[in-house]
């Protein structure tokens, strides 16, 4: 939880200008805000002509979306693993090629060169993938041509891949998000309120999904309604976990 403030330009905020706001529905989990910032992103797990097979790039049945931590891009891996039966790694061990059958699809988190990832097993798990028909969405914080693989051949089989990029939310966009998300549970903070809380997150979805939340059932605990005590209180709880 961040404790500094942040620097927010309050003027352009306006309850009554709040900007819409579409929600991708996901069984059981929290919906996806999509956003200018995401959208090429989303519709690139939307694309199900890419991940069946039927307009691969180069042949190489993978993507890659990159941002910054808290952009979304785990919440985004959940959408495809939802939409395809997938393995979420984190790292690559020989042992993960075993892994690897006819079809078998796989999220690739943090990914760029590393002890995690070495080029000669990324090659090779990359070829045995493709040869078996299954497909990868790799996630990562640096683009592809931000990464320098030992292996100039794996370096050009990395940077051919259909990428996105997917981006922090402005604070606009999240002042918005927040006062859509706090009328739908009825919560009705006012815009200093709003503003309160967001100079004191940080700047994305999750952070300001969350504080509601936990808003929401204190609020709910207490039978009260939010105050700038209620506000702190949570905010302190956060601080501590």
């Amino acid at each position: 939880m961040q404790t500094k403030l942040r620097n927010i330009n309050k003027s352009g905020f306006n309850k009554q200008l709040a900007l819409p706001l579409t929600f991708k529905t996901l069984k059981n989990r929290e919906n996806f805000i999509i956003s200018n910032c995401n959208e090429s992103a989303i519709s690139l797990i939307d694309n199900s002509d890419f991940w069946l097979g039927k307009k691969k790039i180069s042949s190489i049945p993978a993507a890659l979306i990159f941002g910054p931590k808290g952009s979304g891009k785990t919440h985004l891996s959940n959408i495809f693993k939802e939409y395809n039966n997938s393995i979420f790694l984190s790292s690559l061990k020989p042992s993960d090629l075993e892994l690897i059958k006819k079809g078998i699809n796989f999220i690739i988190d943090d990914f760029g060169p590393s002890i995690n990832y070495s080029s000669e097993l990324v090659m090779h798990f990359l070829n045995q993938v493709t040869y078996n028909d299954g497909s990868i969405l790799f996630l990562s914080r640096y683009s592809a041509f931000e990464m320098d693989w030992d292996l100039a051949d794996l370096n050009s089989r990395i940077r051919s891949l259909l990428s996105c990029e997917i981006k922090l939310p402005d604070d606009m966009l999240l002042y918005t998000l927040m006062i859509k998300y706090t009328n739908e549970k009825k919560l009705m903070l006012n815009d200093n309120q709003c503003i309160y809380i967001l100079e004191r997150l940080e700047r994305n979805f999750e952070s300001v999904i969350n504080f509601i939340n936990k808003l929401d059932l204190f609020s709910l605990e207490t039978k009260k309604k939010v105050s700038y005590k209620s506000i702190q209180h949570v905010f302190d709880t956060l601080s501590k976990n």
